[in-house]
């Protein structure tokens, strides 16, 4: 019988079976109504099996894992390919922190994870192509070693090292391993070659050959990528320009939404890049 609010309101023997649902009644049959509560026999009641606890999956040690996530220092260091890390000294041993700023592979590790997640891996060789940062940060890694990017200008490298501007997958010169497309990287400066000396004659004075300009191609060329102006001016079919004081001489930037032909120029490149051009 029911509506019971404790043992006290069930004569001797029973005891108020408290609901809050359909629970079965012991030693009642019919259907008792939804959480209300009834006298039953005072009998022991068996608690529900306890499930079994499934222990998460054991990643193989070459799988991407974030293990520390948040500001401040991880209890204690990361290992290869383990993450969230922001700067060298959170890694184990020589690992060092391959920054991300999207889903760039990680070296010698495996798996996906949050885009722009660091990871720590192993860094084969001081030359081997690794991302340490983007737009100066994390500012202690600034500026760029040897084949280390993300770089904007010369001035992210450090001294003796040019920024290599790259669109695709092209060859980084000095660096080894699988740089991400796109990305720009500090590599060796080229050696400036020296001048041949022309011949002397006692009777023929020496001539100075007047300097060969600048040849352009009528190829469309990607030669310069990013904010401020370009190390010098760009010749005919060649780009990025953003304005006409970027180009050489009479040469006018052609400005493209998509991939407009170039008047003068062949050959196709990335949508929406501006190329100097004759205007007739």
């Amino acid at each position: 019988e029911g509506d019971c609010d404790s043992d006290a309101e069930c004569q001797p023997g029973l005891v108020c079976q408290e609901r809050t649902g359909d629970e079965p009644v012991p030693g009642c049959i019919g259907d008792a109504l939804p959480g209300e509560d009834y006298c039953r026999p005072d009998v022991p009641v068996t608690p529900a099996p306890t499930p079994p606890v499934t222990p998460p999956p054991t990643l193989p040690p070459t799988s991407l894992q974030v293990v520390f996530s948040g500001s401040g220092e991880p209890p204690s260091p990361l290992l290869e390919c383990q993450g969230d890390c922001d700067n060298d000294a959170q890694c184990d041993g020589d690992l060092v922190c391959f920054q991300r700023s999207e889903n760039e592979s990680v070296p010698g590790c495996t798996g996906s994870t949050t885009s722009g997640t660091d990871f720590c891996a192993v860094r084969a060789t001081a030359n081997t192509a690794w991302l340490k940062g983007d737009n100066g940060i994390p500012a202690e890694n600034f500026p760029l070693g040897l084949c280390e990017g993300d770089c904007d200008s010369d001035s992210n490298c450090q001294s003796g090292l040019v920024c290599q501007q790259r669109t695709g997958d092209e060859p980084i010169p000095g660096c080894i391993g699988v740089a991400a497309t796109g990305e720009d990287y500090c590599r060796p400066a080229e050696p400036t070659t020296p001048p041949t000396p022309q011949p002397t004659s006692s009777v023929t004075p020496p001539v100075t050959p007047n300097p060969t300009p600048p040849t352009s191609s009528s190829t469309l060329q990607v030669v310069f990528i990013g904010s401020g102006d370009p190390p010098s001016p760009l010749l005919e079919c060649q780009g990025d320009c953003d304005n006409d004081a970027q180009c050489d001489g009479d040469l006018v930037c052609f400005q493209r939404s998509e991939n407009e032909s170039v008047p003068g120029c062949t050959g196709s490149t990335t949508s929406g890049t501006d190329f100097c051009a004759v205007r007739a």
